[in-house]
């Protein structure tokens, strides 16, 4: 089981335009929107390539957060990041 993240970012409206991800096809249903976003960035940032799991990132039901796509989130922030570099 991941940790569960007690960032504030959990709360942070930027995260309640996100799609619901209530389905749990990728074991990733809780994995916490906020902390996908932040690893979605770093890794553009620092020329990784996209993930294609999330598997060990920390979880959360708390706030905006909530049952939010974690991999839309990921992928929206990894985009941004690619065009910080350019």
């Amino acid at each position: 089981m991941s940790e569960l993240c007690k960032r504030d970012h959990r709360y942070s409206k930027i995260f309640n335009n996100l799609p619901l991800a209530q389905d749990n096809q990728n074991d990733d249903r809780h994995v916490c929107a906020g902390c996908a976003y932040i690893e979605g960035l770093k890794d553009a940032l620092n020329d990784k390539a996209k993930r294609t799991s999330l598997k060990g990132l920390p979880i959360s039901q708390a706030g905006a957060v909530r049952h939010k796509d974690a991999w839309k989130s990921y992928n929206q922030a990894y985009d941004f990041g690619e065009t910080l570099k350019s």
